[in-house]
């Protein structure tokens, strides 16, 4: 089983010891979940990755309805398939 200990930063911030990064399989950017147990007791899982409504809700609001942003790319792909292609003779 990995295991380790890291320090706490003026900002919060905490380094997951290399043992445990390479238990988990943990990259930059990946996410972690953090579980308080009886007090003074955590669990860090990996968390899975963001669902679309997550991923959607990070990227705010949008200025388009859905019908909106359904023509707009039906348009664009219009657009492209009109472009001249050039035919094998």
């Amino acid at each position: 089983m990995a295991s380790g200990s890291g320090t706490i930063s003026q900002k919060g911030q905490i380094t997951v010891p290399k043992d445990v990064r390479d238990a988990l399989g943990l990259h930059p950017g990946d996410r972690l979940l953090f579980e308080v147990e009886a007090g003074d007791r955590a669990v860090v899982r990996k968390a899975r990755p963001a669902r679309l409504t997550e991923i959607l809700a990070a990227w705010g609001p949008s200025s388009e309805t859905g019908v909106e942003h359904q023509r707009r790319v039906r348009d664009e792909w219009v657009k492209r398939d009109r472009r001249p292609v050039a035919h094998r003779h």
